[in-house]
């Protein structure tokens, strides 16, 4: 899983305040564009990425650390940029924290592209072994209990069950809220039996911790078709590595129709390059087996409560439904790998 809906939205600054906290920085700014979720800052010196950070001031000069040493793994790696006073950080007073970054452009990778999918499993396979090597002493500022799979599944359910007493006790319903009702007892049998076996085996998953990108997805692996490399490291964490796994093969699956061959081969190339024990066989089933898309179409609905997003939400129910058999069938195989 791995991915929390509830994060801190996004917020770029004005365009005349992101030049004003730029000025903390020795560079010579020749233009601001503006970028998904960033401003990216044109310079003499080259491409740089300015960008709200949620996490702390310790975790920065962490994070900075451990991107200097991931470039003897990948120059193309992006690395933060200090100030003049030497920190990794900006904010204004009461306002959030941004970072800057250097910064190297790419396509992402093509999600049905069969190639450049198994090049983003190469690429992550080879990024956990490169984190596996990091000192110790960096890991402890990536370190949250709220990043724990069972913790963050007891939550999940937790909003799945307050969504739909919301829904039971409203008199006149939406069409999505209907749909929710009819679908939830399936959906949410699923998400309890994987919280029951999470639960059962929590000592297992924390032992399975390392150095994690935190956020890996198509979206975050660019250029698979040439010299791959990856961005956005700012959700790093100390978890087990099958969470960006899982993460990845599920977001790929499911612009595929929860291909069942393609999913077996996303596992085979990362398994060529870290054989898996099996309990974490068996971690990487709970976390797929999770109906992860379920929980974030209810969240976003929950969050929004809006016409527009209840008429979204429904047309991405509908298309899990309609995914629902195929998504099983991989599971099924999965679990066969994983006994």
């Amino acid at each position: 899983m791995g991915e929390n809906i509830d994060k801190t939205v996004q917020t770029l600054p004005r365009m005349g305040q992101g030049e004003q906290l730029l000025t903390a920085y020795d560079l010579e700014v020749e233009n601001i564009t503006k970028g998904r979720g960033s401003l990216l800052i044109h310079t003499a010196q080259g491409l740089y990425m300015f960008k709200m950070f949620t996490g702390s001031k310790e975790k920065t000069k962490e994070l900075a650390q451990v991107l200097a040493i991931l470039q003897e793994w990948d120059n193309q790696t992006e690395t933060l940029v200090a100030t003049k006073e030497g920190d990794f950080w900006v904010k204004e007073d009461g306002g959030p924290m941004y970072i800057l970054k250097r910064y190297t452009p790419g396509r992402e990778c093509d999600v049905k592209n069969v190639f450049e999918v198994l090049e983003g499993v190469r690429k992550l396979a080879d990024l956990h072994l490169a984190l596996r090597e990091m000192p110790v002493e960096y890991c402890a500022a990536f370190c949250a209990p709220e990043h724990g799979l069972e913790q963050e599944v007891s939550r999940h359910n937790r909003e799945l069950r307050n969504l739909k007493n919301y829904i039971r006790k409203k008199k006149k319903k939406t069409p999505f809220e209907e749909l929710y009702e009819q679908t939830y007892g399936a959906f949410y049998q699923q998400a309890l039996q994987m919280e029951d076996q999470i639960a059962a085996h929590s000592l297992l998953l924390q032992e399975d911790r390392q150095l994690c990108h935190g956020d890996y997805h198509h979206h975050n692996v660019l250029d698979c078709s040439g010299r791959s490399h990856v961005q956005h490291f700012e959700n790093m964490r100390l978890d087990s590595p099958l969470c960006d796994l899982a993460k990845y093969i599920r977001k790929v699956l499911e612009k595929n129709r929860w291909n069942a061959e393609l999913g077996n081969e996303m596992i085979r190339t990362y398994t060529r390059v870290i054989p898996l024990r099996e309990e974490q066989w068996m971690q990487l089933y709970w976390r797929l087996a999770y109906p992860e898309k379920f929980w974030k179409i209810a969240n976003h609905y929950n969050n929004n409560k809006k016409a527009w997003a209840s008429k979204r939400d429904g047309d991405k129910l509908r298309q899990i439904i309609a995914q629902e058999n195929s998504r099983q069938e991989f599971l099924g195989l999965l679990y066969n790998l994983a006994r």
